[in-house]
């Protein structure tokens, strides 16, 4: 049984203890480790693979004077909307409109911590914007051919920017990445459609012989119980 003091839970929470994984914990979520064969998920997500991911800390900060708190706290700036700059750790940052921004940390990353603190209970000018989003990972060499499958974009023309799309019918910010050594996209989306992107992703992957794995193949988590 997982030996954690448990805050919040996933959106697939239910879906991902259907597949009884190891447990593990990030910022108070439980995490599947792994699904029981750790280094035959490393070679399963250099092929196809569907990865949870949304126990990362995020906030979205917006209004006019939001650039200038994200410039004194020493956050690097994307100077275009949907472009994304990397933060400590393996986070991120994406300009998604004039003045907003979104930021995702990474497993030992502390930016979002940063400006919430400095955000307090509100600052003239700047406005925190609660975001509950399901994210997934969706890696390996087939991961351009199940998202021709499932929206209208080609990802094989992808660039280093956020991408607006729909997925399987559901709105979601999609990014290209690199984590530990593996070419994936992460997904965000609203958390309320989580459950059914990912049974949907999940399906599909499955019939091109992918599967799930668990975050220990793109997060550096060694020690976690």
């Amino acid at each position: 049984m997982l030996a954690v003091s448990v805050q919040r839970l996933s959106p697939l929470h239910d879906a991902l203890a259907h597949l009884h994984p190891h447990w593990g914990e990030i910022g108070g979520m439980p995490v599947p480790l792994d699904y029981g064969d750790p280094d035959g998920e490393r070679r399963q997500a250099e092929t196809l693979a569907l990865c949870d991911v949304s126990a990362l800390a995020r906030v979205v900060v917006k209004g006019p004077k939001a650039e200038a708190l994200l410039q004194v706290q020493g956050v690097p700036v994307p100077k275009k909307i949907l472009r994304c700059e990397p933060l400590p750790q393996g986070g991120l940052i994406a300009r998604t409109g004039g003045a907003e921004f979104f930021l995702e940390d990474g497993v030992e990353g502390d930016t979002v911590a940063k400006i919430e603190t400095a955000l307090g209970s509100g600052r003239p000018g700047v406005y925190r914007v609660l975001r509950q989003d399901a994210s997934l990972l969706l890696s390996g060499s087939r991961a351009t051919e199940l998202l021709l499958e499932t929206c209208g974009y080609d990802f094989r023309l992808a660039g280093p920017e956020l991408v607006m799309t729909r997925v399987a019918g559901v709105s979601c910010a999609i990014l290209p990445r690199t984590l530990n050594g593996l070419t994936v996209f992460q997904l965000w989306a609203d958390g309320t459609y989580g459950f059914y992107l990912w049974e949907t992703l999940l399906d599909i992957a499955r019939e091109m012989g992918g599967g799930a794995v668990g975050v220990n193949c793109f997060l550096d988590l060694e020690g976690a119980k």
